[in-house]
Parts: structure tokens; sequence; C-alpha cells
């Protein structure tokens, strides 16, 4: 009698769970799709006097995105070739030092890009969260599509606070076009770019914009501007100027892009000049001449000194637009002091994008 009770009691609860079951499997399949890009950049460097000879991962992206209504999207971005970096604050102690507090440096973190965008139509979205603030042209450039292995020194050297472009930061922005020939992006963030990943240090708030003018009469042709300001104290002020122009066409790319920088009593200025040429659909030339003021009141070691650079180089894309290798060869100086010499040096890269 007992055997039969249990049997009855499991017929019932299959014939309920099964339904829900089927529902759930059901809500699982429906799901709206998520896609995945990548991107993967391994380096060598050697005759560098900075940097021991050697390999280097130094990118490693990965980015989901997808889709939650048909006006908003989701993305999430990770780095995980990033290095966690710990600031360290030391104490005397009588004869001797201790670690008297550690702290995680919030930009080393992998995670990049965490937003949503709702967009009201082609003209017009809101993005909302963790994004790449609007400074520059270049920085807003992924680095699989520099022509260059390395970003010019105003986004790619932080030694001095942190870089002009290629930088992100908490907010809100508006991005768009106001006529077919004007472009605009404007957004309220926590810092510019100074505390990625944290809440707000300090009440200001750091108003970043840039205009992109398209002009119709010359359809290979971009000239932009971008602005930044964060008021604050003297050590929390923080100041972006910049301007830059492009020709770009199937084969010829030219650009030049400027930025000066404050951030408290910290001033920066950088410019660079570039041009590639592409004389086949696999094969790029390019050359680029990058002058870089890390700090306008100091000339004292290279941490602070004004340096040169001049980067020659090509790649080739080894399969169709996924994989590509390539070579630079990089000349730095810094003529205002004596105590780092000039130095010629080799970058190859091996990259893939998918």
């Amino acid at each position: 009698m007992s055997i039969c009770r249990a049997t009855t009691a499991l017929l019932i609860a299959s014939a309920i769970l099964s339904p829900l079951a089927a529902q759930d499997s059901a809500r699982v399949i429906a799901l709206p799709p998520v896609e995945l890009h990548g991107f993967v950049e391994v380096h060598y460097r050697t005759g560098d006097p900075t940097t021991k000879d050697g390999f280097r991962l130094r990118k490693a992206d990965f980015k989901f995105t997808g889709e939650l209504s048909p006006h908003t999207r989701w993305r999430l971005g990770f780095d995980a070739a990033k290095v966690l970096t710990i600031t360290k604050t030391v104490a005397t102690k009588t004869d001797s030092l201790a670690l008297s507090d550690a702290a995680i440096d919030q930009k080393s973190r992998i995670l990049q890009d965490a937003a949503i965008t709702y967009t009201f139509n082609q003209d017009l979205n809101v993005d909302v969260g963790q994004q790449i603030l609007p400074l520059g042209l270049e920085g807003g450039i992924p680095l699989s599509q520099i022509e260059t292995i390395e970003r010019s020194n105003i986004s790619a050297e932080r030694s001095r606070a942190v870089g002009l472009g290629d930088v992100r930061d908490i907010g809100a922005s508006i991005n768009g076009r106001a006529t077919s020939q004007l472009e605009y992006h404007v957004g309220v963030f926590n810092e510019t770019g100074d505390d990625q990943g944290t809440t707000d240090a300090n009440d200001q708030k750091a108003v970043v914009g840039r205009l992109v003018v398209h002009p119709s009469l010359l359809p290979n042709i971009q000239v932009g501007g971008t602005g930044a300001y964060e008021g604050g104290s003297v050590t929390q002020h923080r100041e972006r100027g910049g301007a830059d122009i492009q020709y770009r066409d199937n084969w010829l790319t030219l650009r030049t892009e400027a930025m000066s920088a404050r951030d408290g009593l910290l001033h920066r200025f950088g410019w660079y000049g570039l041009g590639a040429v592409r004389p086949t659909t696999r094969l790029q030339l390019a050359a680029r001449y990058d002058s870089w003021d890390r700090d306008r009141t100091h000339e004292s070691s290279g941490n602070d000194a004004f340096e040169r650079q001049i980067v020659v180089g090509g790649s080739y894309l080894v399969d169709g637009a996924s994989t590509k290798f390539a070579l630079n060869v990089i000349r730095q100086t810094f003529p205002n002091i004596s105590s780092v010499r000039p130095s010629t040096f080799l970058l190859a890269a091996f990259s893939g994008v998918w």
C-alpha cells in the first residue's frame, strides 16, 4: 500500500513540475542574444634603455553587448591584461620605515566599460555608466585601428597624473548629431578619468564635451574640438582643451591633434602629426612626429622632461582583417636634459580582433 501511495505521489509531482520546467526552459531560450567581441595584442620591445627586452601582453580586451529592449542596449568590457596596482604609504617608526596604509589603484582594475545606452533615434542616444570620455580624436579610436602600435603620448603616457585620452570614468553623456555636418558628445562625470571604478571623492563633477564638424563639401575631412572642466580646490582643479583635424580615405590618413591640460598645479601640453598610406588592402605604412611636455614647469628628469618621438613603421594583415603584424622603429629624445640619453628602439606587435 505504501508503494502505491509513493508511486501515485511521484506521478502527481511529475505532472505538476513538468510544465514548470518547460516554462523555465522556454524562458532561457527566449533570452536576448549576447554578442562577444575581443582584441588581443602582444608586444616585443628591444633596444629601449628604460625597459628590459622582452614580451608584454599589451591588451586582452573582451566586450559583451546585448539588447534589453528595442531602444536599450547594455555593454560590459574587460581588459584582462591589466596588472592590479597597489599604492603603498609608509611611515617612520623609531629608526625604520613601516607600511602604514595600502590602497588599490582603481584605474588598474580590469573592468573597462559598464554602461547602458538608450537610443531615441539614429541621431541621439544617452549613455549612463562607466564609459570612455569624449576627450580628443585618437583617444576614442580602438587600439586595433590605430595606425601605429602605440597611441601618441597624449593618450599613452601616464607617468604624471592621468592620460588625456583613452580614459574612462563613471557618469552620463548625450551623443548624437545636431545636423548631418555637426556631431556632438557632452557628459557629466565624477572625474576626468582619475578615479575610474570608484565613487566620487569630492562634491565637484567634471563636464566634458566634444564637437566635430564634417564639412559637406569635403566628406573625407573632419575638424574637432574638446573641452573639460572640473572646479574645486587648487589640487582638485582640472581643465582640458584640445583640437584636431583629420583627412581619411581608402588609401591615405592625415591627422594632427593637440591637447593642453591642467591638473592642480601640474600643466601639460602635447601634439602630434601622423600620416599613413595603404598601398594595398593588407599593407599600411605610417609615420608620426610626437611632441610631449608632461610637466611644463619642470625639466629635471625623465619623469617631467619635454620629450620628442619619431615613429616609423608599418603593419600587415596576415589573415583577412582579423590578424595583424606590425613593426615600429621609435626615436626618442629629451632635448632639454642630459641625464636621459637619446635612444632608438624597436617595437613589434602581433594582434587579433574578433
